[in-house]
């Protein structure tokens, strides 16, 4: 660093750049590993819902079913469940035994196509029909309970991927947050700082001035005048050597400071001077 860097804010500002590039590198790296973990909780917890997502698709069948039994689907539905009760494994053939047992006596008594053959027949039909429809319901309220554990499975395990996508959300802008706080935080620092450096600077030259050494001199008194910077408040910060002095110095020019602060300078003998070095 040479001394003219006192003037400006290039190490500041470099040194701000570093830091911030450090918190956005950071930043990226951490955004990536929470956006990795939000995936694979996304994925985990899709393959937990499937055994759930397949039970209750079988449940709701059945749960369907025994709407239509009870009468509950309209008679589409009633029809549906009918057409069901009698294709029930087993029913027909029950039918069926019981028929010919009763058509078998009633040929050995010689009652073959009598009222009471009819009527045994009937009677045994519907009886068959009734004790076939309650063991249908029966066989069918488990699906009810399948449906409903299957249900509150599948709600746990997006309640569970909510929460925990959440968090990770929550971490993600937590995160973000921090490293905008930190990225403002560096430009303040290197804000402040070239003004502490320019309030030095300032201070310095005014204690030259106390030393009786022209820094707020007539321009008309220097050569090789060449701007190096400037203070917090804009003023031009120059170095110059005073004409038939080989020394280099660096100061500001009357001139300038007179149209900012004309209380600051004077006048002497035609020369402009600040009222530190008259």
């Amino acid at each position: 660093m040479g001394i003219f860097d006192l003037f400006n804010n290039s190490v500041a500002q470099s040194a701000a750049q570093d830091q911030i590039s450090g918190i956005q590198t950071g930043a990226s790296y951490a955004g990536q590993n929470i956006n990795q973990g939000i995936n694979a909780l996304t994925t985990d917890y899709t393959a937990a819902l499937q055994p759930y997502l397949q039970n209750y698709n079988t449940a709701s069948a059945g749960t369907t079913q025994l709407g239509n039994v009870l009468g509950l689907n309209g008679q589409n539905g009633s029809q549906t469940a009918q057409q069901a009760l009698q294709a029930t494994p087993g029913y027909q053939f029950q039918v069926q035994q019981g028929d010919n047992a009763i058509n078998a006596q009633a040929a050995a008594t010689g009652m073959n196509g009598s009222g009471n053959q009819a009527l045994a027949l009937s009677n045994y039909n519907q009886g068959q029909a009734s004790t076939n429809y309650n063991n249908y319901v029966s066989q069918l309220q488990p699906y009810l309970n399948a449906s409903n554990s299957a249900a509150s499975g599948i709600a746990g395990v997006n309640t569970g991927l909510g929460n925990a996508t959440a968090g990770q959300y929550n971490n993600l802008a937590s995160l973000n947050w921090q490293a905008q706080t930190g990225i403002g935080n560096a430009n303040a620092n290197a804000s402040l700082a070239q003004n502490q450096a320019n309030q030095n600077i300032f201070n310095g030259l005014s204690s030259a001035a106390s030393l009786g050494a022209s820094i707020f001199s007539d321009e008309r008194l220097k050569e090789d005048i060449l701007p190096v910077g400037e203070l917090y408040d804009g003023t031009n910060v120059y170095s110059y050597r005073y004409k038939g002095d080989h020394v280099p110095r660096i100061g500001l020019m009357a001139q300038e400071v007179e149209k900012t602060n004309p209380g600051a300078v004077v006048e002497i003998g035609g020369v402009t001077r600040s009222l530190e070095a008259a």
